[in-house]
C-alpha cells in the first residue's frame, strides 16, 4: 500500500537518522557567536521550523533560552516534545505555519535554520513569513535564518539518487534541480520493515537569488544587519553554498 504524506509527516520517524550528519551543536555555537557579535542577550527565543528539537536543545546547552518551537508537522513536534522532556527542558511546541504566527510572543529573538525559508515557494510567501516573524519580536528583536543557494543545488541536488537503510526501515531519495524555475525537488520513498505501507513524500524548495531576499527584507520592516557565508563572518554571495541572514526589528519606526 502506498501512502502519500505531507512533507516531514512520514519522514518524522527517521528524520534524526537521515540528518545525523548535521552538527546542530556547531550550528548553535555559530548562532551564539552571531548573538555576541551584535551584543544580543535574548531572554526568550523562538525556534521556527524547529523539527524534532535538535537546535532548541543545542541552544539550551549554551544557555540560550529557547522557550517556544513551531513547526508545520505535528509528528515532528511530537518527537520534539519527547526529546526536550527527556532532557529536562521546558519548551512549548505549537503546530504553526511560519506565515501565521499571530498570538505568539513577543520574543527577543527568532531563529529559522537549515534552509526552512526555502520552503516559501513564492515571493508573497517569503514576505508573509518575514512579516509574521517581525510582528512577534520585540522592538530591537533579532532574527537569523539561512537559505541554500543555486550553487548548493547544482552541486549536491542536480539529479542525485541515494539509498540508505536504518533500524527497521529503508528509503530512497531522488533529488533534482529545475534551474529554469529555480525549484529544488526531493522525493522520498520510505519502506518500514514492520508494515505494508510505503510512504511517499514530495519536497519542493525555491532557490531564491540573494538580491531578491534582500528586497523582501526591505519591504517587510526589518533592518538587514548582515549576510554571511555558511558558518563564517565573511560576506555571503551567490558562490556560497549556504547564506545566513541576520536581521533586526527596528526599535522605532524612525530606524527603518
Amino acid at each position: 500500500m502506498q501512502d502519500t504524506t505531507q512533507p516531514y509527516d512520514g519522514l518524522a520517524g527517521i528524520y534524526d537518522f537521515v540528518m545525523r550528519h548535521v552538527e546542530y551543536g556547531h550550528w548553535a555555537e555559530y548562532l551564539d557567536a552571531l548573538l555576541e557579535r551584535y551584543e544580543c542577550t535574548p531572554a526568550s527565543i523562538i525556534d521556527i521550523a524547529c523539527g524534532t528539537g535538535s537546535l532548541s536543545l543545542a541552544l539550551h546547552a549554551l544557555n540560550r533560552p529557547v522557550v517556544q518551537g513551531v513547526d508545520r508537522s505535528k509528528p515532528m513536534l511530537r518527537l520534539a516534545r519527547e526529546r526536550t522532556l527527556r532532557n529536562g527542558c521546558d519548551i512549548q511546541f505549537t503546530a504553526r505555519d511560519m506565515r501565521d504566527l499571530h498570538g505568539l510572543g513577543p520574543f527577543d529573538a527568532a531563529v529559522c535554520i537549515y534552509d526552512s525559508i526555502n520552503y516559501m515557494l513564492q515571493p508573497v510567501d517569503l514576505e508573509a513569513a518575514l512579516r509574521a516573524v517581525h510582528d512577534i519580536l520585540i522592538p530591537g528583536g533579532w532574527f537569523v535564518f539561512d537559505v541554500c543557494t543555486e550553487t548548493n543545488s547544482l552541486r549536491y541536488f542536480n539529479d542525485v539518487r541515494d539509498r540508505e537503510s536504518g533500524p527497521g526501515f529503508r528509503y530512497h531519495r531522488h533529488s533534482r534541480y529545475i534551474q529554469s524555475e529555480r525549484f529544488q525537488i526531493n522525493d522520498f520513498v520510505i519502506r518500514f520493515d514492520d508494515g505494508a505501507i510505503e510512504v511517499h513524500e514530495h519536497h519542493v524548495q525555491r532557490i531564491y537569488r540573494l538580491a531578491d531576499i534582500q528586497k523582501a527584507i526591505e519591504r517587510t520592516g526589518f533592518q538587514l544587519l548582515g549576510t554571511f557565508d555558511e558558518f563564517t563572518f565573511s560576506p555571503g554571495t551567490e558562490a556560497s553554498e549556504r547564506v545566513h541572514f541576520a536581521l533586526q526589528r527596528p526599535r522605532t519606526s524612525l530606524e527603518r
